[in-house]
């Protein structure tokens, strides 16, 4: 039976990660195909564990999107150059097992609430979109669901399956009302480690319980920085626990060079040209290691 440390990838568009620049050779690298695995979200791969590649299965499934002379379809996120740059931190008989929670435009204080399926452990389909979302995050929705139900799935696969990091990017959407993003964003993250550290799996993380000593808040890309009052969101973020806040450079690529604009009209708003390989998977490496998070207690 299989180890893994499992890193759970939430939030909106730049979690499920947007990046429309061509999918080189060089984007399909796996350090270790048998070790980096994700778990599925998508038709037969639901709730099993399978490769993890440049485009990870997300709620989103942005497979869908690809330039007509592409020979791979679909988008770049930080999934993969994140468990290249993870895998030499993590002890040999262990896997990575990355759980990719994330959707675009979606929000605390904006969209509706889904039904939720508890038995494929995700929203159900809008009918407009034919996928589970745009919906809302927030304590007892179904994207919190999602989110709790696919960590306990995951632990629960092998008792030795250890819990290591949140990676949550997300925002954007509620710019106009920061402090109801913030009360939402708190009441959630309350109830999960409430539910957790009374669970059967209270003592799965590495960091011995489940707080906000293992969720990291990292920044979005900089033309959100313009928007309404983004930068407050942030702020608010970088307030709730500095030691795992990630700041990202201004100066990250977007969309806007070897972008398509198929995610999104305006090529701005999302990472791209490769800087989740480049620039922020090794931003986010760092600070794991300075908070010791990978390390077993």
């Amino acid at each position: 039976m299989e180890k893994y440390i499992i890193i759970c990838v939430a939030g909106q568009s730049n979690a499920v990660g947007y990046d429309e620049s061509p999918v080189t050779e060089e984007n399909l690298y796996c350090a270790d195909p048998n070790r980096i695995k994700q778990l599925g979200f998508l038709g037969e791969d639901n709730l099993k564990v399978v490769p993890l590649d440049y485009c990870a299965q997300s709620m989103q499934n942005l497979r869908v999107y690809n330039r007509a002379d592409d020979k791979y379809p679909g988008t770049k996120g930080i999934h993969l150059p994140l468990a290249n740059l993870l895998l030499p931190h993590i002890p040999e008989d262990y896997g990575l097992l990355f759980l990719s929670v994330a959707y675009g435009g979606c929000g605390f204080t904006v969209g509706q609430d889904a039904a939720y399926d508890s038995v494929q452990k995700k929203p159900v389909d809008s009918p407009e979109t034919g996928q589970p979302g745009p919906y809302r995050w927030g304590k007892d929705t179904a994207y919190y669901q999602t989110l709790r139900d696919r960590i306990v799935h995951a632990l629960s696969m092998n008792p030795e399956n250890r819990f290591g990091a949140f990676l949550w990017c997300q925002g954007e959407n509620d710019s106009e009302d920061p402090d109801g993003h913030y009360k939402g964003f708190c009441e959630m993250t309350e109830q999960l480690f409430e539910e957790l550290n009374h669970g059967d799996l209270k003592n799965r993380p590495l960091t011995g319980k489940w707080d906000k000593d293992l969720w990291y808040n990292m920044e979005t890309v900089f033309y959100w920085y313009t928007v309404g009052q983004c930068t407050q969101i942030w702020e608010n973020y970088k307030h709730w626990n500095p030691d795992t806040y990630i700041p990202i450079p201004r100066s990250v690529p977007s969309n806007e060079i070897n972008g398509t604009g198929e995610t999104a009209q305006n090529r701005d708003a999302h990472f791209g040209d490769n800087s989740y390989e480049k620039i922020i998977a090794p931003l986010v490496l760092e600070k794991l290691l300075a908070n010791n998070t990978l390390n077993f207690r």
